[in-house]
């Protein structure tokens, strides 16, 4: 499923659906799914008790910027690992 939003800086792009965690830029971990969705490790781990409340819409391009500034800040390829998971679903098209 992939849905349009307008984005006040990227225009019309896909959009994500992630958890708020993700989508306010406040993670420290990110893990991404082949059906458009891009939760934190927590939200993850308790994935079954997730609400609404939970969970936000993230356009693609503001997503992808969140996840340069992960990798950015993890310095190692080991942090890396241990902060995000999943990266190959973003890239698809």
């Amino acid at each position: 499923m992939s849905e349009e939003q307008i984005c006040k800086k990227h225009g019309d792009v896909s959009v994500w659906i992630t958890c708020k965690h993700v989508g306010e830029g406040s993670a420290d971990t990110v893990i991404f799914s082949e059906n458009k969705d891009a939760l934190c490790f927590e939200c993850a781990r308790n994935f079954d008790n997730l609400t609404e409340l939970d969970v936000v819409s993230m356009c693609e391009e503001c997503l992808k910027d969140f996840t340069a500034k992960l990798m950015i800040g993890s310095q190692t390829f080991a942090n890396l690992n241990n902060r995000i998971m999943g990266i190959e679903h973003l890239k698809k098209k």
